[in-house]
Formats: C-alpha cells, sequence, structure tokens
C-alpha cells in the first residue's frame, strides 16, 4: 500500500469526524440537538460561541465539505489504476484497407461449397407387426 493513501485516508478520517462534529454543533432553526445540550432554543446570544456562530459554522462546513470531497477524490484516483499505467493493450484490431475513391465494388457471387452425395433419408413408412390368427 502507497505511502500517500494511508496518508491521505487518515486525512480522510479526520475531516470526516470533524465535519460530523461541526454540522452537530450549529443550531437549526427547530432547536433539534442544540436544545438537547440545554440550548433549548433560546435567544441567538446563549449559544455557546456566540450570537454570530451561524456564519462560522457555515464557513466552516462548506470548508469541511470541499476538503472532503477532495481527499475523496484523490483517494480514488489513487487507489484505481489507470489504463495507461496498465501498459499496452494485448488486443489490436486490424481493419480490411478501404477501396480507393471512385471504385466499384465487386459483383462477383461468393464460391460456394462443392456438392456431396448424402444418402437419402430412412424412410418413415411403419412397419407390419405379423399377427397370428
Amino acid at each position: 500500500m502507497s505511502t500517500w493513501i494511508v496518508v491521505l485516508t487518515l486525512l480522510f478520517i479526520i475531516v470526516s469526524a470533524a465535519l460530523v462534529l461541526i454540522i452537530l454543533v450549529q443550531r437549526p432553526q427547530g432547536g433539534g440537538l442544540a436544545g438537547a445540550f440545554g440550548g433549548a432554543g433560546g435567544g441567538g446570544t446563549d449559544t455557546a460561541f456566540g450570537g454570530r456562530t451561524g456564519d462560522a459554522l457555515t464557513v466552516a462546513t462548506v470548508g469541511g465539505f470541499v476538503v472532503y470531497i477532495l481527499l475523496a477524490v484523490a483517494l480514488n484516483i489513487l487507489d484505481n489504476p489507470t489504463i495507461a499505467d496498465a501498459g499496452p493493450s494485448t488486443g489490436t484490431t486490424e481493419s480490411a484497407p478501404a477501396a480507393p475513391a471512385g471504385s466499384v465494388p465487386s459483383t462477383t457471387p461468393p464460391a460456394t461449397p462443392a456438392t456431396t452425395t448424402t444418402t437419402p433419408p430412412a424412410s418413415t413408412e411403419p412397419v407390419p407387426t405379423p399377427t397370428g390368427g
């Protein structure tokens, strides 16, 4: 495993945890989780970080989300091998050369296989059975 993958994975986990905590600290309009910790939907100055925390937490949420997405994309790119790294492909396709412009395509019928003799199919008539009498 590459060192970059390990480092980016650890950063990804840290940013994920920080993003969850930033979102949980925010005070929604209805009180939500802030009410569970004693906020009880009180005035804007009753919050733990002051009255204007909504702007700071919104900026922190957007910043954390951008870092989260960038780390996710970087991990995806580093973890998946690309076709260019795999080397030249072994399967090559060859196409027939194009006919010169203005040439008329050949109307010769395709060659037919030689006829072979076949045995006629067996008779499908029922065979009479002798009856005693």
